[in-house]
């Protein structure tokens, strides 16, 4: 007895209609549309599946041919053959849930009694009602009998009659109760209509082999006839007959990938909005190719495809006409999926000649290196126009984000603004009162500035809270830039801006933010000093002990140094005004945060991405704010001491120091500590000592270890004064969560319509190769000059010094190094003494 064959649930939808949704197609019902849900036999074939469809949908195909279509992958396929229903049945019987299979008929199909199918004319031959007459398809639907092989588990194939789809040998019938779960699908098995025809009226025994136990005898294998048949060198099933493609572009570059691999080439023979028609570049060959427009004319549905060469293969060509932009650029594509990847023209050019083996020029490189970027992140002038509609669905995804666009009179760019609003809440409630302001220059088509701010949370990690774009770093754009800033965050209580000393930022800040305190880089302040002064890198320690000094005194006491050292130097540092930069002088409290290496940071890791357009610079931020987001929080919960590891590493640093101070006791919570240098006294009920790094820091200094030690304070942890180094607060930083913004055909849009922006006007570029990695110095930053390190003078190398010259034999003049530090000349009667 054989196994009885599986049936597979499906849902058959007809009198619907095809139209484009969100630059794709999609199938639309009506008041007309009908669906049946149906339980059909896995082992159906194409004439089963047909008459059944056109049956039980009740649709007339004297106007036209009879269609099926279901969707995988996104893509749309469409059954022509019994090798296509079988991938379908496999493909629906491993579903989860039933696939869809739209019935409708193609009009564009019926015999108007010329031949031509088409109704145009044109006599193309591709007309008629019977699927199986089209020329170049090789797959033949015609219904074939054949004999039950006893000894196969699987894939039966019965004697049927082709007029009665609904048949089901005896032996493949359900078992009782099997297939009964389901009372909403109609088993194929089971006549709906009470129709009389002579036709349906047939004894299911009739399909039964008489001779079970026959052996099979098996087809006697025919010799091969010569053909004049070329293979290809790769066979590539990109396309296929009955394929139907969105777009016709998209149908023009498959089929250029294809012949590519193969190793062919083609001609347009014939091109326009409803119909396209290629030819082999060979006259001869029989290879051709046909589509046609469907619906709106947008879809493509490949008619015919006689996809065999008869051309000669001893034809050579080092070019192909397909190795074009368009083609190599999908083709490369893959190769600019990150935005640090750098792949030159020069190197698609190797890239083609290797894989394909065709010569392509530098130009034509260039051109498919552009169109690949172009696929991958869009047009930089469509960028702008897209840039509202991506910020309205970015405030969407992410309650309480903030964007604005400014734009001139013509309505063209001129700048922007964007906060998450989980970047905004982090600020208000988790992070110290300290921002980090800084801008980058773009590297795209259209030139401009690139405006950031960040924080520091309590593990000393950065944390993005709002960055822009603008045309320029004008005092104008980081006015309107802190403008929208401060409608995000106000002005809290002891706000702290840290930067450079660009004149534009600090104008913005005075007149935004008129009651912070505005602090400098001294990274950027000690390249300042090194125009004045170069021999500051010489004397670089007491410059950064000065700056991180907690008390004046210390202060002072470096600032001799500097003064006796480097005075030009040390005069420039005053005029900037020491409480700018000296941490014992600030007004406010900057705790740790010296310089705006974070924000430096931040630029320097989107060196890259600030080449990309607008709208893929501002995900390119979104996109990595969500994942440090999210590698931080899952960090956060791990842990486990009340204090981060941050903080833990400066208290234990400053345990390990203090462990032999001494202390003595003044009064009530008041003590003396002396560390070996100096005495100062410590208030351990208002947090404060003499050295104000309890204070200036938010983390006890080390005469507060010594005292709590001292009077038994285990936990050193309860003597932090602020919240911001606590665990519970670190975890609630990156309690938020960011979101994507999705693909564009899946954004909304709003009932107003948003104002189109346009893009900039570019301006005039200098002549040259752009400068890709060299880092623009900041202002009032110079360039440092190479000098001669034998007689520390510029102008020249050592190789060419003047007071070394060069030997006749033209060896070069060697030093030696004698004992106890001195430096010995061979060629000049001089010593330098070290320190």
């Amino acid at each position: 007895m054989s196994c009885p064959v599986e049936k597979v649930k499906l849902i058959l939808r007809s009198n619907g209609e095809w139209v484009e949704v969100n630059d794709g197609w999609d199938y639309v019902c009506n008041a007309e549309t009908v669906e049946h849900r149906v339980k059909l036999f896995s082992n159906w074939r194409y004439q089963h599946l047909l008459h059944y469809a056109e049956k039980k949908c009740e649709i007339d195909t004297s106007v036209g041919e009879l269609r099926l279509v279901y969707k995988h992958d996104c893509q749309l396929k469409m059954l022509t053959n019994d090798e296509d229903v079988s991938g379908f049945m496999e493909f629906a019987s491993n579903s989860t849930k039933p696939p869809t299979l739209f019935v409708y008929v193609d009009y564009s199909m019926c015999s108007d009694g010329d031949g031509d199918g088409d109704g145009d004319g044109d006599g193309d031959g591709d007309g008629g009602s019977n699927p199986t007459t089209q020329e170049g398809d090789g797959n033949q639907s015609q219904m074939q009998q054949s004999n039950i092989n006893p000894s196969c588990s699987h894939d039966h194939t019965y004697g049927l009659n082709d007029s009665y789809p609904d048949f089901v040998p005896e032996t493949q019938q359900p078992q009782e109760g099997e297939g009964q779960d389901d009372d909403d699908y109609d088993d194929d098995d089971d006549d709906d209509d009470d129709d009389d025809d002579d036709d349906h009226d047939i004894n299911i025994r009739e399909g039964v082999n008489d001779y079970f136990d026959a052996p099979v005898f098996l087809p006697t294998p025919e010799l091969p006839i010569p053909t004049n048949q070329v293979p290809p060198y790769n066979r590539s099933q990109m396309v296929t007959v009955d394929q139907i493609f969105e777009t016709k572009d998209q149908m023009i570059v498959d089929l250029g990938i294809k012949c590519l691999k193969e190793g062919f080439e083609y001609r347009t023979h014939r091109s326009s909005k409803d119909r396209y028609e290629a030819l082999c570049v060979n006259d001869g060959c029989e290879w051709r190719f046909t589509a046609r427009s469907v619906g709106d004319k947008r879809m493509f549905h490949v008619r015919k495809f006689h996809d065999v060469h008869t051309c000669s293969r001893t034809q050579l060509n080092s070019k192909n006409r397909l190795a074009n932009k368009k083609v190599l650029g999908y083709l490369m594509k893959s190769k600019f999926l990150k935005a640090g990847r750098t792949y030159r023209p020069q190197d698609i050019v190797d890239d083609v000649n290797e894989k394909f083996g065709l010569n392509i020029g530098y130009a034509t490189g260039w051109r498919a290196r552009w169109n690949a970027l172009s696929l991958i992140r869009g047009s930089p002038s469509e960028s702008f126009t897209r840039l509202p509609t991506y910020l309205y669905n970015l405030e969407i995804t992410n309650p309480g984000t903030r964007t604005a666009i400014k734009v001139d009179p013509s309505g063209r760019f001129e700048e922007c603004f964007v906060a998450l609003g989980v970047a905004i809440d982090t600020f208000l409630q988790n992070l110290r009162r300290v921002l980090i302001i800084d801008a980058a220059h773009l590297k795209g088509p259209y030139l401009g500035t690139m405006f950031l701010v960040v924080a520091m949370d309590g593990n000393n990690n950065i944390v993005p809270i709002a960055f822009g774009v603008g045309r320029s770093e004008t005092a104008d754009e980081w006015t309107w830039f802190l403008r929208m800033l401060k409608q995000c965050i106000g002005e809290p209580e002891g706000l702290v801006f840290m930067s450079d000393r660009a004149a534009s930022i600090n104008a913005a800040i005075t007149a935004i933010f008129p009651n912070a305190h505005h602090a400098l880089c001294c990274r950027h302040l000690v390249m300042n000093v090194r125009s004045r002064d170069p021999r500051i890198k010489i004397f670089k320690t007491p410059y950064w002990k000065a700056c991180k000094a907690y008390t004046t005194h210390v202060f002072d006491r470096m600032m001799n140094v500097l003064h006796l050292s480097i005075p030009a130097g040390a005069q420039l540092m005053e005029e900037v005004g020491v409480h700018r930069w000296s941490r014992a002088h600030f007004p406010g409290i900057r705790y740790n945060i010296m310089t705006s290496n974070s924000a430096e940071s931040i630029n320097a890791m989107s060196r890259f991405a600030r080449r990309l357009p607008i709208v893929g610079l501002i995900e390119y931020f979104r996109a990595f704010q969500q994942k440090w987001y999210f590698l931080r929080r899952a960090y956060a919960d791990a842990l486990q001491h009340p204090l981060t590891e941050w903080a833990q590493k400066k208290i234990w640093k400053r345990i390990g120091k203090s462990a032999t101070w001494t202390v003595q006791g003044i009064g009530h919570n008041i003590w003396e500590v002396n560390d070996h240098r100096q005495d100062a006294r410590v208030d351990m009920s208002h947090g404060i000592c003499d050295c104000r790094q309890w204070q200036l820091s938010g983390l006890p200094c080390g005469h507060a270890i010594a005292v709590a030690k001292a009077i038994d304070i285990r936990d050193v942890s309860q003597l932090v004064p602020v919240p911001y180094y606590k665990t519970e607060n670190y975890k609630a930083t990156y309690r938020g969560l960011i979101f994507p913004v999705g693909p564009p055909n899946t954004w909304q849009s709003p009932e107003v319509p948003l104002r189109t922006v346009l893009p900039p006007i570019v301006k005039k570029r200098r002549v040259g190769r752009p400068s890709v990695n060299a880092r623009r110095p900041s202002r009032g930053e110079s360039s440092s000059q190479r000098k001669c390190p034998r007689c520390n003078e510029n102008g020249h190398k050592s190789d060419t010094c003047p007071l070394f010259p060069s030997s006749a034999s033209g060896s070069s003049q060697r030093s030696t190094l004698e004992p106890h530090g001195t430096i010995v000349f061979d060629s000049l009667d001089q010593e330098i003494q070290f320190d």
